[in-house]
């Protein structure tokens, strides 16, 4: 939720002067100082973003144990940010903040384009209990005519200190009937820390706004190390001469005596894309140097969010995938809305929190002509 800005810079152009003499001599510039006009960076200001609150006053917020205040040294944004603490006695570890607008806010958007984005901050994110909502409404109060999203897997991405947190309003849950989402009057956020604690818990919120979503395109593996990958053998290794993104791409090799090879890789951190299964798309590159030599009707490619394969899986057999390439680099694009589940609700793919990947695959024959050389590279989940 899965958080983009466009940054423009503004090249200065430096003119030069001519010193001009007589007719019979004419003389160089003595300026040697070399100075040139400064370079002006300049952010523009997205034309879609509508102010929900700047978080700069408390007024019309409520927080939790009456605890809130503002703070205008450490801000995201704005004058200030606000402030609360869950202290070390509390026995509950609760915290809320909660702002009742007095004039609606309009974005302008429909429910597909519209972004809700604001900055998080947390002094430890480990303690964080995972439980908890995000909500707007337009009704003035929680749970009637309202949007929410589960504030775990928001809890799953954070780390210590700020975080910009960005809510697609097509991902979000109702609650009460559905949100007029011209009419946008009340935010809550509602969560708890670990019990017990030694030490002060602080969270600030700051910049709360609309905004036209940008299209999703976020990046699950780059491929440019070895870490947390395995392929079949111990033989894996990073590429950086044969890639399709960044510093490498990651080889393996089926051997002419052997016939099986698969890539695994465990994220050690869960990924929201902010993607559903309707707009959803996997895609990755993949290397063989000879696709004749690669068995057509067998082998998998799985995504999971259990860590491991089997569980929590969706998946694409590799006899509709592997007919249509060619030797050399293939772009794969798996559509989620195509992809293999489990009847079960409670073993499908956790679409906020994939991080697991296995592609596993045979050559023809054992033994095989020549080796085959194979590579994958810059895993992403994009929106159709």
């Amino acid at each position: 939720m899965k958080f983009s800005k466009l940054i423009l810079i503004a090249s200065a152009l430096s003119a030069g002067v001519i010193i001009e003499g007589c007719k019979k001599d004419s003389f160089t510039s003595r300026d040697t100082s070399k100075l040139k006009p400064t370079p002006v960076d300049t952010v523009p200001v997205d034309p879609t973003l509508v102010m929900f609150d700047p978080a700069d006053e408390t007024t019309d917020w409520e927080i939790s144990g009456g605890k809130g205040q503002i703070d205008n040294a450490a801000k995201k944004e704005g004058a200030a940010c606000l402030s609360s603490v869950i202290g070390a006695g509390d026995n509950d570890g609760y915290q809320h903040f909660i702002k009742r607008r007095p004039t609606a806010v309009n974005p302008h958007l429909s429910k597909e384009d519209c972004q809700f984005v604001f900055w998080l901050y947390v002094s430890d994110a480990s303690q964080l209990r995972g439980d908890g909502q995000i909500e707007l409404s337009s009704s003035g109060k929680s749970d009637q005519n309202e949007a929410d999203w589960d504030f775990g897997p928001v809890a799953k991405t954070l780390k210590n200190g700020w975080n910009e947190v960005m809510l697609n309003l097509n991902t979000s849950q109702s609650a009460g009937g559905d949100i007029d989402l011209t009419a946008i009057n009340f935010f809550r956020i509602y969560f708890w820390s670990k019990q017990p604690r030694s030490a002060d818990y602080t969270i600030k919120i700051d910049y709360l706004r609309f905004r036209k979503r940008p299209p999703i395109n976020v990046q699950f593996a780059n491929c440019d190390q070895t870490d947390n990958w395995e392929m079949a053998g111990g033989n894996g290794q990073i590429d950086k001469s044969n890639k399709k993104e960044g510093a490498a791409s990651l080889k393996a090799t089926i051997v002419k005596t052997e016939d099986y090879m698969h890539f695994i890789y465990r994220r050690p951190d869960a990924l929201n894309p902010g993607l559903t299964r309707d707009n959803g798309i996997f895609r990755f590159w993949f290397y063989v140097s000879d696709i004749n030599e690669l068995k057509n009707n067998d082998g998998q490619i799985e995504l999971t969010s259990s860590g491991q394969s089997d569980k929590n899986e969706m998946n694409w057999n590799l006899d509709q995938i592997i007919p249509n390439l060619k030797s050399g680099w293939n772009e794969i694009k798996l559509e989620l809305s195509k992809g293999n589940e489990s009847s079960s609700a409670s073993d499908k793919l956790d679409l906020s929190a994939p991080n697991f990947f296995r592609i596993y695959l045979w050559a023809k024959s054992k033994p095989h002509s020549t080796d085959i050389d194979l590579r994958v590279d810059d895993f992403r989940f994009i929106e159709k």
